[in-house]
């Protein structure tokens, strides 16, 4: 039986922050609440996202445990990894509240939070505690106040604290919520980040992967990703929230975003496929449609979070159930033997299953 649909209800009675930091901390007190929904941790689900294998294609974006106080909630509960953050070299208290709002019938989020969280040291506490079967990224920002040049200091001792106790570090320049950081998305700031990341990475090893806006042109999305393969970046993230000015400050994510970031991230994937530079899909995801549709481009794996808020854990069951019933279909014994096909074999297992 599906519950969260009750729990929704109470839940959506309380202002969102407020319950964002309820249900956050009932799951780090509680982590076996996540029982009723027990992930079958079934193997034929893993797939390669750079050097990690995640346990399944399906991961927690970053925003929703930025403290990583429940990872292993959140490794009980069946995502395939997750990604903690953002996390800043020192705490942040955030942007003024209120600062997290629902457009229910439309399925979708708008924050402005600012990167509010516990700081550097906290998160590496945390992450030594996390279980080890457990793929886990964190989402590395720039601190509010910060300049570029200061900013590049701080992205160097947030990988050098956390890279160890990740098993990936995602660089955050892309959120509409902290001032200037937007503006970081050019190529001689990227070739300084990269002057100062690899070597901090040649003697730490964990990858670096650059998280990109929905609302960059596309010739700039293709130039950008040109570039950070260029530079030696291990993988992206696409998309971050996007801006609407007509809805207020800050960044839009779950339906409203769905057009747009499937739309931007095939034109990130025309060069990221290329180069072989793994694209991990994050914005507008909600059901099997959209996973498909993504395949069928050429992605891969992908992160979840405002769906989640409104389906709850449920969204992972319906996405397990419906990929092995693919596979099944496909007659194929594993994901990752489905995402090693040619474009166009893929395209036709797609449209077989969907008939």
């Amino acid at each position: 039986m599906n519950t969260y649909p009750i729990l929704r209800k109470g839940l959506f009675l309380l202002p969102p922050e407020t319950a964002h930091n309820l249900t956050l901390e009932m799951a780090h007190l509680f982590p076996q609440l996540a029982a009723g929904w027990q992930f079958s941790d079934k193997k034929e689900l893993n797939c390669q996202v750079g050097k990690t294998e995640w346990r399944s294609p399906v991961g927690l974006a970053a925003g929703l445990d930025k403290n990583a106080v429940a990872l292993d909630f959140f490794s009980r509960l069946g995502f395939g990894s997750m990604e903690c953050g953002t996390i800043t070299v020192n705490p942040q208290i955030g942007n003024p509240k209120p600062r997290m709002f629902r457009y229910s019938e439309e399925f979708s989020l708008r924050n402005s939070m600012g990167f509010p969280n516990n700081g550097m040291k906290e998160c590496a506490e945390k992450l030594k505690t996390r279980p080890t079967s457990f793929p886990v990224g964190v989402n590395i920002g720039k601190s509010k106040n910060s300049n570029p040049d200061e900013a590049l200091e701080e992205y160097a001792q947030l990988y050098t604290t956390l890279a160890p106790l990740s098993d990936w570090v995602v660089v955050n320049i892309s959120s509409p919520n902290t001032a200037g950081l937007r503006d970081l998305q050019q190529e001689d700031w990227l070739k300084k980040l990269f002057e100062t990341l690899l070597p901090l990475k040649s003697k730490l090893g964990k990858e670096i992967f650059v998280k990109l806006a929905p609302d960059l042109e596309d010739e700039t999305l293709r130039h950008l990703t040109t570039v950070l393969a260029d530079l030696g970046a291990d993988g992206l993230v696409a998309t971050n929230t996007t801006h609407m000015p007509e809805r207020g400050v800050g960044g839009v994510s779950g339906r409203l975003l769905r057009v747009k970031g499937h739309q931007k991230r095939r034109v990130v994937l025309e060069v990221a496929r290329d180069r072989h530079l793994p694209l991990v899909g994050v914005g507008g995801f909600e059901d099997m449609n959209d996973v498909l549709a993504w395949w069928a481009s050429g992605g891969e794996a992908f992160q979840i979070y405002t769906s989640f808020i409104y389906q709850g854990p449920q969204i992972l069951r319906d996405i397990e159930s419906h990929i092995l019933g693919f596979l099944t279909r496909a007659k194929l014994q594993t994901l990752q033997t489905f995402f090693s096909l040619e474009p166009r074999e893929r395209q036709k297992l797609i449209a077989a299953f969907g008939r």
